[in-house]
């Protein structure tokens, strides 16, 4: 299992909300056909958004959840 600090991307632009934040989550991986495919993060409560959806990864509830244990309670 993953610890948070694995799952925590760089400071960077969330794709959801188009923000710059400091910490951001893999919420997607795009594949694609042919050329390379790309890899979407977003910041964590565009993250906590997306895991409810039933198109999400199952994967990202788990991240969170680990983030969440770690941090003890709901990362903001």
């Amino acid at each position: 299992m993953s610890d948070a600090a694995e799952l925590i991307a760089p400071a960077g632009e969330c794709a959801v909300c188009k923000e710059q934040v400091q910490e951001r989550l893999l919420v997607a991986v795009v594949e694609v056909g042919s050329g390379p495919g790309a890899l979407v993060y977003g910041c964590l409560p565009c993250a906590r958004t997306r895991a409810r959806s039933p198109f999400a990864p199952p994967w990202l509830a788990e991240d969170l959840a680990v983030i969440d244990a770690e941090r003890g309670g709901e990362a903001k």
